[in-house]
């Protein structure tokens, strides 16, 4: 389980110069291809790109460190980061943090073996094995929401695998994530493809790094604007 080994490392993995902004903005993230793809010591994939970008663009020097997911989320909202990303707009509690302009739009898709024609909210639905990312909002709202055989995995790889093997009845996953997977050739059985929603992907800053930055979200959002 290297994945899982690796996106588990607490190392910092790069930084931008400063040029304006003296105190460094302290990002944390996660290991999820193809928005962040950790390799050894390296961090790429779109949203690095795009938030290196951004923050380049606007002089304000930045260090990123890789957690789990959960474990990214607590620590932003322990105060030890300033920002975290990538994360889904939705179901985001008021107090944990100001969210950015979307990085981008994507699609929370429900994949499958066989066609579906059950509701989301249906008791059949509710019944199914269905496989989410660990510590995502989603597993959250799942769970609130009464469906009670959640199984999830820290690497939508490891899910797609198990849906594939019978493993799992289906899995929520992004839409940029099935075709990581698709290019990547561990897509190996025809699945079905069934739309729930269009989601915000964005970042989110602490409100204490705001209250010292207070012109820091408006210059983010326009550099970003100007990345993408």
């Amino acid at each position: 389980m290297n994945n899982l080994r690796r996106c588990c490392l607490a190392i910092t993995m790069f930084s931008a110069v400063a040029y304006c902004q003296a105190e460094p903005l302290r990002l944390v993230t996660h290991h999820l291809p193809p928005y962040q793809v950790l390799e050894g010591e390296r961090l790429s994939g779109s949203a690095i790109d795009l938030i290196q970008c951004t923050l380049t663009e606007m002089g304000q020097a930045y260090q990123v460190d890789v957690r789990p997911l959960a474990r990214a989320k607590k620590e932003f909202t322990d105060g030890k980061f300033d920002g975290v990303f990538v994360l889904d707009q939705v179901n985001q509690t008021d107090n944990f943090g100001v969210a950015s302009e979307p990085l981008l739009l994507t699609q929370r898709n429900l994949y499958t073996l066989k066609s579906l024609t059950l509701s989301i909210d249906s008791p059949e639905m509710k019944a199914l094995q269905i496989g989410v990312l660990h510590g995502s909002t989603l597993q959250k709202w799942l769970l609130k929401n009464g469906y009670s055989n959640i199984q999830t995995r820290y690497d939508y790889h490891v899910l797609f695998e198990l849906l594939q093997r019978g493993r799992l009845g289906a899995v929520f996953a992004p839409t940029e994530v099935y075709l990581n997977e698709m290019d990547h050739g561990h897509i190996n059985k025809e699945l079905k493809v069934k739309t729930i929603s269009e989601v915000k992907i964005v970042s989110f800053f602490s409100f204490n790094w705001l209250k010292k930055h207070p012109q820091f979200l408006p210059k983010f959002n326009a550099a970003l604007a100007r990345c993408k």
